[in-house]
């Protein structure tokens, strides 16, 4: 089993790559994703996306450098997936997705399947920080 510096460590990764993804991508390049083209001002929004998720993995990554910060960034990283989740599921059983091809619908749902992953994960392996308990990790670093 993982620990949960591990989990976020990954997390952390794969939310930069696609956060720096959606700021530097060029707006012609979300066609290949199956990404609907909008207007300007929609597209904007794309980037700030971007740029939000670029701030998360910033606060998950210090709470993997950092023990006294780790519970905070265990809580942002369940706000942020939990509602990537709930959004996303939203968006697939409510049939928004009917009008987009086939890539496109794989993209979300994989994002989806993806969040709620790494919710298991962290609710797994960060259950004991978030409720007070020490951790072995920290136990064995206490006592050498």
């Amino acid at each position: 089993m993982p620990t949960i510096r591990q989990v976020l460590a990954t997390k952390v990764a794969l939310t930069l790559l696609v956060g720096l993804g959606l700021i530097f991508l060029p707006l012609s390049a979300l066609p290949w994703l199956g990404l609907p083209e909008y207007d300007a001002p929609s597209l904007m929004f794309v980037r700030l996306l971007g740029v939000n998720a670029t701030a998360l993995a910033v606060v998950e990554a210090w709470g993997c450098l950092d023990r006294s910060s780790l519970r905070a960034a265990i809580v942002a990283t369940l706000a942020e997936t939990i509602g990537i989740s709930l959004v996303v599921w939203h968006f697939v059983f409510y049939g928004y997705l009917a009008t987009w091809p086939v890539v496109g619908k794989m993209v979300v749902m994989g994002t989806g399947i993806v969040a709620i992953a790494f919710v298991v994960l962290v609710l797994l392996t960060g259950a004991a920080r978030l409720t007070g308990r020490p951790d072995v990790e920290d136990t064995l670093a206490d006592h050498p």
